[in-house]
């Protein structure tokens, strides 16, 4: 049977829905993949950028191979629509596998990950090792499913059209994975949903093997619109030095602006899980939806090396407009500005930048005599690039130069790429092609001549005592009334006020309420330190020897002295260490036991901190303390009832003051909570005085105790109340919960 040069729309629109499943069914798994790893890893941006990585890795080496493979398997070549549902197959059952894995042998896994404290290259080395060693199967299948579909076409419409679709369905998966799967299911059973899809893809495709006959070697075009003699010129000049450079600078640059759009994404609208879900599939919708035009475009009259020119172009243009509008549309209160600078800086350059891999997928250079090879060939240098993009930016340019850095910086790559294509087609320019590559020209000018590589911080600029950007994000300190101090990452206040009196009294009494409970004073572990307040305190009762302080954003260490005398100079104290890193993998990675393990989140719906409240988490917690030890964390908020639930489960004993206006500060035990320490506080503290009065307890010990007896009363009516969920990590409810008002699907504490 001979094979049509171009597919019938009923067989091409079929292979259009199972591409799209499959860049759905990849997306799934990569959601529930990055918190699985959060987990084991660390809730870090360098543990999130070695799994992207690696999923990168996997990708390349997948098409690298397939486009080997289809050159010299014959079955292959043969049978591609029979092979790729083999592989979804072998995607669904190996991925399944994984999902469940992270989620059921943690233990194991954490164990492989290396200690959060030891050097940075031997830490990035096992974090690579344990990611290789758990998802380069599943991830070499997912790159092997595009060039085995492209094997049955030759219109490079199509081909365009495909990546496109297939990218749409990633869109999709992000956004069914956080606002349905995990949400109703659960990880495990959300990748067991995935991984059923993979199951249909192979079905859908084996019953429907034999209409799809592959496309025989050296098939020309059919219908493409562009004259023979044209085409062949095109491809001498388009020659596969140029295009595999476009498609490497393509894939370096997607990925680097994917790191600089989520945050500027998160600075407008928040940092909840759903953000970060709705970001990622904007950005995939908008390029998929750029190589589906990208096939009516190659049906126009301009040639392909014109239509890579104006995307190059007009994405430098919509860099230099969005830099406009950075700093008012950061610090404005009309929505419009931000939509503006949204579109700008965001979905037009995510449309333009989409359009130039799938046309370097749709070209042709003299030479490629299987179209199939050739996507596998340009598919796997553009998800290699991407690798190495993601790289470079979440581990080194994001810290040197920022997010605004990174645009520059992308930005001459793309200058680049259009000085490549002006030279090669200087001969065939129009007018208007000279002057929309000089407006390209000044509008990158406009990007890295008068502009800092500081992105302006989110509050007015004369308030912002520190204004920086590291990977983790932009931090700020503004100057409040009264002396107090408002700090923010993004979008996100870290804590409450600096300076306010009830910030000193809820802070510094996460210690003294563990203290005076705590049978011994040897060691002690506060995860969380903030403004170091709750560690500053731990540090005047002389009788604790040893103080370990945990917080993940570096800033706040950095910055540490800002909220002295309030945080008495912990960093100073010899009893205390402090350790920049994610608090539960610290946790879960140490040796040691406490006698105290204070906990201070700020919020409970964010990533990662959500991950703090769950019931691994406290049954590790459990394993860390001593016999009697004390665990002691802050509650608050509209789930006061069933996080206090969630506690109570794991820990029998639980105490309890009020804190803040709607919260208590907990402290719970395995064994039965009695006041060891009280003597302590009474004889060398002046009864408690000299600990108690600063924070506004004049009485001291016995105002103190006042307040634990109003901590039961609010117990007992929170044990009456029945848990509305149950937080694990396999569902965890709170960093997906959906709240009325403003904490709902974005922010969370502010």
């Amino acid at each position: 049977m001979t094979a049509p040069t171009t597919l019938s729309r009923s067989r091409f629109r079929f292979l259009c829905a199972l591409l799209f499943c499959t860049g759905m069914t990849s997306l799934v798994f990569q959601i529930i993949w990055l918190r699985g790893f959060g987990i084991i890893l660390g809730s870090t941006i360098y543990s999130m950028s070695c799994v992207i990585t690696v999923f990168m890795l996997g990708l390349a080496l997948g098409s690298f191979l397939m486009s080997r493979l289809l050159e010299r398997g014959r079955w292959l070549a043969a049978h591609p629509l029979a092979a790729y549902g083999g592989v979804e197959l072998l995607v669904g059952l190996s991925a399944l596998f994984v999902t469940w894995t992270l989620f059921t042998h943690q233990d194991f896994y954490l164990s492989l990950s290396g200690s959060p404290t030891a050097p940075l290259l031997m830490l990035l080395a096992r974090q690579f090792t344990v990611c290789t060693l758990l998802i380069a199967v599943p991830t070499t299948l997912m790159g092997m499913t595009l060039p085995l579909v492209s094997q049955l076409v030759t219109d490079r419409r199509q081909v365009s059209a495909l990546y496109g679709i297939n990218t749409i369905g990633g869109a999709t998966g992000s956004i069914v994975s956080s606002f349905v799967l995990i949400y109703y299911l659960g990880c495990v059973r959300a990748g067991a949903a995935a991984a059923a899809l993979n199951g249909l893809i192979f079905c859908a495709a084996m019953l429907t093997s034999r209409y799809f006959p592959p496309v025989p070697a050296g098939a020309v075009d059919a219908d493409d619109g562009v004259p023979a003699a044209t085409a062949a010129a095109e491809n001498r000049l388009l020659g596969r030095p140029l295009l595999l450079t476009l498609a490497v600078f393509s894939g370096f640059i997607a990925l680097s602006c994917e790191i600089t759009w989520t945050r500027f994404l998160s600075l407008a609208f928040g940092n909840r899980v759903y953000v970060t879900s709705i970001t990622l599939a904007l950005i995939l919708l908008f390029m998929g939806q750029a190589a589906r035009m990208s096939s009516a475009l190659l049906r126009g009259p301009d040639p392909l090396w014109r239509i890579l020119l104006y995307s190059c172009a007009f994405t430098l243009i919509s860099f230099s407009a969005a830099f406009l509008l950075e700093r008012p549309a950061l610090q404005a209160s009309h929505p419009g500005i931000v939509v503006l600078f949204i579109l700008v800086m965001v979905v037009f350059p995510a449309t333009a930048l989409g359009l130039l891999f799938p046309l370097t997928l749709a070209a042709r250079p003299s030479g490629m005599d299987n179209p199939a090879s050739w996507v596998g060939l340009v598919y796997g240098f553009n998800t290699l690039a991407s690798l190495v993009g993601s790289l470079a930016s979440g581990y080194v340019l994001i810290n040197l130069i920022g997010s605004n850095g990174l645009i520059a910086f992308n930005s001459a790559l793309l200058v680049l790429s259009l000085l490549g294509l002006v030279y090669a087609f200087r001969q065939h320019f129009k007018p208007s092609d000279h002057a929309l590559a000089a407006v390209a020209g000044l509008g990158f000018l406009a990007i890295i001549l008068p502009r800092s590589t500081e992105v302006p911080p989110v509050v007015d600029t004369h308030s912002a005592l520190v204004s920086s950007e590291d990977a983790h994000g932009i931090f700020s300190v503004v100057r409040m009334d009264e002396g107090r101090l408002r700090v923010l990452n993004n979008r996100t206040d870290l804590v409450y006020l600096y300076g306010d009196p009830t910030t000193q009294y809820v802070q510094e009494s996460q210690a003294y309420l563990p203290i005076l409970y705590a049978p011994q004073l040897e060691k002690v572990l506060n995860i969380g330190s903030g403004y170091g307040i709750t560690a500053g305190a731990f540090s005047r009762v002389a009788e604790v020897r040893s103080i370990e302080a945990v917080e993940i954003v570096p800033a706040l260490v950095e910055h540490a002295n800002l909220f002295s005398p309030g945080n008495h100079r912990y960093f100073d104290n010899p009893r205390v260490q402090v350790h920049v890193t994610d608090g539960r993998h610290f946790l879960a990675t140490t040796p040691d036991r406490y006698d105290i393990i204070s906990i201070n989140v700020s919020d409970p719906y964010l990533p990662g901190s959500s991950s703090l409240f769950s019931r691994e988490f406290y049954e590790m917690a459990r394993s860390r303390l001593k016999p009697g030890g004390v665990l002691a964390q802050h509650i608050f908020g509209p789930d006061v009832a069933s996080l206090y639930h969630g506690i109570h489960e794991v820990f029998p004993h639980v105490k309890a003051i009020p804190a803040y206006g709607n919260g208590l500060t907990l402290i719970a035990s395995t064994e039965p909570l009695k006041p060891h320490q009280r003597e302590v506080f009474l004889s060398k503290y002046d009864e408690g005085r000299a600990l108690f009065g600063p924070i506004g307890l004049e009485n001291g010990l016995a105002g103190f105790e006042e307040l634990i007896a109003l901590g039961d009363e609010k117990l007992q009516e929170l044990a009456s109340r029945a848990p509305e969920f149950q937080n694990s990590d396999d569902m965890p409810t709170l960093e997906f919960r959906r709240l009325p008002g403003k904490v709902g699907l974005f922010y969370s504490n502010n």
